[in-house]
């Protein structure tokens, strides 16, 4: 063990002295040559260079462009008058031409079949409520209000009956009523919903 430890102390200080040694030639030879480890520097300046194809540059239009400098006018600090907007010339766009569109179709007014097939007018809207009902299933009784009024007045009526010589009563549910039209086919009648008021 002491032995191994030997040789290892023995190891380290044959390196360290070696390490040593070219340490102090490096210094040796740079004291010699004035500070200067290798010579090649002074080769370096024994060399010489020759551009080709190179333009040269005539150093008396530089001394020119100096001279014709621009000297400034005023205080640049100073208010002034803004400067005047230069032109501008470049020629406004041409529109293009936008495709025409087609005439929109007239609507032509709705036509209503008549009782005999032929075409008429469209009935009047009917202008009463649907408030309810009254008496039994089979003989039911339906109760209208002139539409967009608050008054009292109601009016009754059973199936088949006329109401202003145009609105007939034609069927009375419990949730909406079937009125027709004197003069009209029965394709055209509507249906009138129970009013919520």
């Amino acid at each position: 063990m002491a032995k191994a430890k030997a040789a290892k102390d023995r190891l380290r200080l044959t390196v360290l002295l070696a390490v040593l040694a070219v340490v102090v030639v490096v210094a040796g030879i740079r004291f010699w040559n004035g500070g200067v480890v290798s010579s090649g520097a002074e080769q370096s300046e024994t060399l010489e260079y020759t551009a080709k194809n190179i333009a040269l540059l005539d150093v008396v239009d530089l001394d020119k462009s100096r001279e014709e400098t621009a000297a400034s006018g005023g205080n640049p600090f100073a208010f002034r008058a803004p400067p005047t907007p230069t032109r501008n010339l470049t020629p406004p766009p041409t529109p293009e031409n936008r495709p025409t569109l087609p005439p929109r179709p007239t609507p032509t007014p709705r036509q209503a079949k008549g009782d005999d097939g032929a075409w008429k007018r469209p009935p009047p809207p009917f202008n009463r409520e649907y408030i309810g009902y009254l008496g039994p299933s089979p003989m039911l009784v339906a109760v209208f209000r002139k539409a967009g009024q608050e008054s009292v007045e109601i009016e009754i009526a059973t199936v088949g009956d006329v109401l202003d010589e145009i609105y007939m009563v034609r069927a009375i549910g419990l949730e909406s009523v079937k009125i027709g039209f004197v003069g009209y086919d029965v394709s055209e009648d509507t249906s009138v919903p129970l009013s919520e008021k």
